[in-house]
């Protein structure tokens, strides 16, 4: 029985779950060979899939690694690796059959080890870890066969372990115990590593012996049949915004993954190129330091909400591809929390922001904004955000650094007050607890634990039925506006530009290559 995204959410009792979805796309009749280019508009941080959230490395991560669990073009939990699961009457134990004659990069072919040492690493190190805590222990059944037990039932289990912010990857065995950005890199994807050459360019190249998944007609979502018809994709990295224009222009490049919004109008004159716009891509948000004082008191935080005119930023970070939204889920999705109040979200009021400063005791210390370089709208939205708090008579100081150093420095407690940012894939998927992440957790990106949140978390994932998931769902987002955990800036979309060359591609939240090829 094939479980629905219905199903999930209402946490409907499932006591065996088998591959039966075979709606794809059609399957596409490509040519094989070439190589194509795709400009992409920052360095990677890390190819380390386990290891980064980074959005453009994940474009070039799913090319090379795959999960027993992924999803379908209408987002719900599909089978990769695993050929079926099975779960238990108690709802504790997912059993999951994996597909024969899977090979890694390396030769070797894909065991029950691999699949144990691949979670296990994951619950160690991962950035969204927070995922898989239900997990009290993986278990080889047989050398076809992994056990996954739960220390209580977690209705939506599978959501979380298919999810593709950060892939529950399965990794040779031989990868569990290295330590973030020290694997093999090597994965069971239709693609393989053959070049990585910094602030230039990754090169993979198909991979001959990819146990491509025939029960599938077509690609579908981050799964189905992953047809790889170009002999190499290379991804070059051109962080000038006008140079990636001109490069798919002049027809250096087949796809550009991100072009400015000013430079739509004219590419959609050129006949030989195809313009995309995609909305929502991301929720654009304000992470903010509450280890460095004074960002730890509350009317400090509610006096930089307050004087924040987010059409404002939102403008000068997406040249006007953006919507209003204080909230942690889209429009239009089930559980948009539209009855929720948001009073501080947009209210540009200069007078009550001053009188929270002064609330707070604020004493001239200097906030320091996160500028990453690379990015212009994460420059643009740092100026603008300095010179609403500068009128105010807040201090700031604006540190500007590349991306790589961008990703460095916020996981730490010190050298920074506030950093914009941009989360995509967690808020495309629906899931209320991707949107989250780990805040208020133990690896929370505003470095404060919040018990009262944790458990609000918790509850969205533990409770019984949907409707209690989502009265918690309610009350964590509730929590995260009264207290200024985060400040959620809106919506804003992107646009990409391929070349007519290019057949087979359909335009989805992350860049897929897999049955597509020249015309």
């Amino acid at each position: 029985m094939l479980i629905s995204r219905r199903g999930l959410i209402a946490g409907a009792p499932v006591t065996a779950l088998m591959l039966t979805s075979r709606k794809a796309f059609a399957q596409t009749a490509g040519k094989k060979g070439g190589d194509i280019i795709v400009g992409i508009n920052s360095p990677i941080p890390s190819l380390d899939i386990m290891g980064t959230t980074d959005d453009v490395g994940r474009i070039i991560n799913l090319h090379l690694y795959e999960a027993l669990v992924t999803r379908d073009e209408k987002l719900q939990p599909s089978a990769g690796l695993a050929e079926s699961w099975e779960i238990s009457p108690d709802g504790l134990t997912y059993t999951f059959k994996l597909r024969k004659g899977v090979k890694f990069h390396n030769g070797k072919e894909m065991t029950a080890t691999d699949v144990k040492a691949s979670i296990e690493r994951y619950q160690r190190m991962s950035l969204r870890r927070r995922y898989l805590d239900q997990i009290a222990e993986v278990s080889i059944v047989d050398p076809g066969t992994v056990a996954i037990k739960l220390k209580t039932p977690q209705p939506l289990f599978l959501n979380n372990f298919s999810q593709p912010e950060v892939l529950v990857a399965i990794l040779p065995a031989e990868d569990g115990d290295k330590d973030p950005g020290k694997t093999s890199l090597v994965g069971t994807g239709p693609y393989k590593l053959v070049e990585n050459k910094a602030d230039s360019h990754v090169k993979l190249a198909r991979f001959d012996d990819y146990a491509l998944d025939t029960r599938y007609p077509g690609p579908s979502g981050y799964g189905g049949r992953k047809d790889a018809l170009f002999d190499t994709l290379t991804f070059r990295i051109i962080a000038e915004p006008s140079a990636m224009v001109a490069a798919i222009e002049t027809g250096e490049i087949h796809l550009a993954d991100l072009v400015p919004e000013h430079a739509v109008p004219g590419l959609k004159k050129n006949a030989a190129l195809t313009v995309i716009n995609r909305m929502p891509t991301a929720m654009q948000n304000l992470t903010l330091n509450m280890a460095v004082p004074p960002m730890d008191k509350l009317p400090f935080r509610q006096a930089i909400a307050t004087i924040l005119d987010m059409d404002e930023i939102l403008a000068g970070a997406s040249d006007g591809n953006y919507r209003l939204n204080p909230y942690l889920q889209y429009p239009g999705y089930p559980l948009y929390p539209d009855s929720i109040k948001a009073p501080l979200y947009n209210s540009k009021n200069a007078e009550q922001a001053k009188k929270l400063v002064a609330e707070a005791g604020y004493k001239d210390e200097v906030i320091q904004i996160i500028s990453a370089s690379t990015f212009p709208w994460h420059s643009n939205t740092a100026l603008i955000i300095s010179e609403l708090l500068k009128s105010i008579g807040i201090k700031t100081q604006i540190e500007t650094m590349d991306w790589p150093a961008v990703v460095a420095l916020r996981v730490k407690k010190t050298g920074w007050s506030l950093n914009p940012g941009q989360f995509g894939t967690g808020p495309w998927l629906g899931d209320p607890v991707l949107s989250i992440g780990d805040l208020g957790g133990k690896t929370s990106p505003n470095n404060m634990e919040d018990p009262v949140l944790a458990q609000m978390v918790a509850d969205m994932q533990l409770k019984p039925t949907a409707e209690e998931r989502k009265e918690a769902w309610y009350k964590a987002q509730q929590h995260i506006l009264d207290n200024v955990l985060s400040i959620k800036l809106g919506d804003i979309g992107q646009t990409q530009v391929r070349s007519n060359k290019v057949v087979g591609f359909t335009p989805f939240r992350t860049t897929r290559l897999w049955g597509v090829s020249f015309a």
